[in-house]
């Protein structure tokens, strides 16, 4: 659980228990004929037992909903059946207030105490109390309910039921029975306001992310100002509006005096509200560009630092070269005698130190050709070239590999010639890559490669295996420099995971793009798409192209 989501769980727990302390304490005075109790020594209307009582109700079900549970649960159950409770209590006595019906509910619990107080009916909450417990039953028995448009009712429910209860709070604060009167004999006490904006409130923090209540408890600058904001918004006009008040009952000030310093006051205190909010917004900024500042300065150090890398290894690449290829003509004369005839031992030998040093010599050119991509030096050459010519060069290739491990080697190409004008020597290069992969990771079964053309525009090659195939977490990983399907200390295949990573990068060089799709020990099909025109490209020859399959 992250921070706004336990300081909004610790929100909901405080409001749900001082929710249910409030009715406590009010139907203890009930039951103790303490009188001060009774209005919870606030104001001079009194709260009755059967809004007690709910508000009891509520906050237990609010407190076994302050987290989100399975709906089978015991708890869950049972607070929803105390929501329903208080659904009830509210709904029946709202239908008493407006038709005029006598469920008797009023008077179950104290009624001959309740027969000495002037509100009537006797023992009958006020209508707004009610319409304030139907609203808090509904949004507690549909706290995780969700509209088709991801909608919450219970935020709405509880902010029209915060609503009712900040109006008759600002009612009391300024004296103006209209706002919490609705009835001849009955009104909303200060306490029942009370008890019913922190049961509210609840409601909305239970379920932080469905309302307003995340964004005041986010760390980010958007919560900051709205916290600082709301406060401003509540309390400037509420205490400014409570003196201008007690001023005109006191005589202090004349009317017009006192709007005019009320004005004054308003405008003053948001403004220094509104001056330091946009401090706030200043010092965030400079923060922020300042990250940015070293962010860039990280990224031009990484730049340099891959730019030296690249041109290490390039260096590098070079001077291997020219050893390994010495190493190469020299074995090479050995076995065909020069100078001096070999022996079917030496042969063996000598197959075997040819065989490692083209080995080695691939990766050094993969490394080479990464180099020369990442430098930005590689550049595209496009001529004529024909499509099936291309697969079988690639595949010439690669199938003495195929067939000495005793793998079926196919070659699928179309009657029509297909025609391309592109770096014919990257391509193949790329083919041969995918190719050489398959064989790689295949011990038995069949390396198929295939043509065909895509429309007018393109052109796909194809190089399926049924080797050990890829794992669909892997399917995105597979194409990065320097990372292997089998990633074992003492994997069977060789090779440092650069094939695929530099094929991909031929590829979208020359405007297409590499896609693959697998199925774990069911073999790996790598699809190549090339434009027929490499000139007629609108993209980046380092990007895919548009309309690139994308697996």
């Amino acid at each position: 659980m992250d921070r706004s989501a336990a300081l909004a769980s610790r929100i909901a727990t405080v409001t749900a228990a001082g929710t249910s302390a409030i009715g406590a304490f009010v139907l203890t005075g009930w039951a103790f004929d303490i009188e001060p109790l009774r209005r919870l020594m606030l104001g001079t209307i009194h709260m009755l037992p059967n809004s007690a009582v709910g508000f009891m109700l509520s906050g237990a079900s609010l407190w076994l909903q302050r987290r989100p549970r399975a709906a089978a649960s015991r708890l869950q159950i049972a607070a929803r059946v105390m929501a329903a409770m208080v659904l009830a209590l509210g709904a029946l006595t709202l239908g008493e207030r407006l038709f005029d019906w006598d469920f008797g509910i009023d008077r179950v619990l104290f009624p001959e105490m309740l027969q000495r107080h002037p509100y009537r009916p006797i023992g009958r909450m006020a209508t707004n109390s009610a319409l304030a417990f139907t609203l808090a039953g509904a949004a507690l028995l549909s706290l995780d309910a969700i509209t088709g448009r991801r909608r919450r009712p219970a935020v709405w429910l509880a902010t029209l039921g915060l609503a009712i209860a900040s109006t008759a709070i600002v009612g009391h604060l300024y004296d103006a029975q209209g706002l919490y009167r609705f009835d001849v004999a009955a009104a909303m006490a200060v306490s029942t306001a009370l008890a019913f904006s922190l049961l509210h409130v609840g409601i909305l923090f239970a379920r932080p992310s469905a309302a307003g209540a995340a964004l005041l408890l986010s760390d980010d600058t958007a919560g900051v100002l709205s916290r600082r904001l709301l406060l401003a918004v509540v309390l400037v006009p509420l205490v400014l509006g409570r003196g201008f008040i007690v001023a005109r009952e006191r005589a202090v000030v004349s009317r017009a005096a006192g709007i005019a310093i009320f004005v004054v006051a308003v405008i003053a205190i948001l403004l220094a509200v509104v001056l330091r909010v946009s401090r706030v917004v200043q010092v965030g900024d400079r923060a922020r560009q300042r990250m940015l500042e070293r962010e860039a300065a990280a990224r031009a150090e990484a730049e340099r630092a891959t730019r030296a890398k690249n041109d290490f290894l390039a260096v590098m690449s070079h001077e291997l070269r020219t050893p390994l290829n010495a190493i190469i003509g020299y074995g090479s004369l050995l076995r065909e005698g020069i100078p001096d005839p070999a022996t079917d031992g030496q042969s063996r030998q000598l197959e075997r130190i040819a065989s490692s040093a083209r080995h080695l010599l691939a990766l050094i050119d993969q490394v080479l050709t990464l180099s020369r991509v990442e430098l930005g030096e590689e550049q595209v050459q496009p001529a004529h070239a024909s499509a099936q010519e291309l697969v079988e060069e690639a595949a010439s290739m690669v199938e003495p590999q195929a067939r000495a491990k005793g793998l079926a080697f196919e070659v699928s190409l179309p009657l029509e010639p297909i025609e391309l004008t592109t770096d014919a020597d990257k391509l193949r290069q790329a083919l041969v890559n995918l190719l050489g992969n398959a064989v790689k990771f295949t011990e038995r079964g069949t390396i198929q490669v295939r043509l065909a053309a895509d429309g007018y525009d393109a052109v796909v090659f194809e190089v399926e295996d049924t080797g050990i195939g890829i794992a669909p977490q892997h399917l995105d990983r597979v194409f990065e420099s320097f990372w292997q399907v089998d990633q074992a200390p003492a994997r069977r295949a060789g090779g440092v995971g650069l094939g695929l990573h530099v094929t991909r990068r031929l590829v979208r060089l020359l405007g297409g793009d590499v896609t693959v799709r697998s199925q774990l020990g069911n073999g790996s099909c790598f699809t190549v798409r090339v434009p027929r025109r490499w000139w007629a490209l609108a993209t980046p020859p380092d990007r895919p192209a548009v309309g690139a399959e994308v697996s």
